[in-house]
């Protein structure tokens, strides 16, 4: 979960989502982030509301400026924690929610940082792997 700075939950260790059904959300664009914004009202059904989302950024850097700025608060992978963050807290969900990760890319691209990409993804999704 990540909040403005001062937001009021950031007084809480963990947050249950139903908290949050009167929020606003800064979501991930459809164009950078296809089916985000299904996986996030599919997140807070159970919850028994769906997310209104106020603003969408293209990418991760702009959405913790969108929720420093106070435009609202995001579900966010747990990486994100090492981007830059002035302004945000992070709190973590109680229960944790989870997502699958996905990555797409054109066979016949053979950029060999690409190649290193898909091999790290690989060893980090493999059995066992942490």
């Amino acid at each position: 979960m990540v909040l403005p700075e001062k937001h009021p939950l950031t007084q809480k260790r963990r947050i249950n989502l139903r908290e949050l059904n009167t929020m606003f959300f800064v979501g991930m664009s459809e164009k950078t982030h296809p089916g985000f914004r299904d996986w996030l009202c599919e997140t807070c059904q159970p919850a028994g509301f769906t997310p209104k989302i106020l603003q969408d950024a293209e990418l991760e850097p702009a959405l913790m400026t969108f929720v420093a700025e106070g435009l609202g608060v995001t579900l966010a992978r747990e990486h994100i924690k090492k981007l830059p963050h002035p302004g945000v807290a992070f709190r973590p969900l109680a229960p944790p929610v989870k997502a699958d990760y996905c990555i797409a890319w054109n066979r016949d691209n053979d950029s060999r940082a690409l190649q290193q990409y898909i091999q790290i993804v690989k060893n980090l999704t493999a059995p066992g792997a942490s």
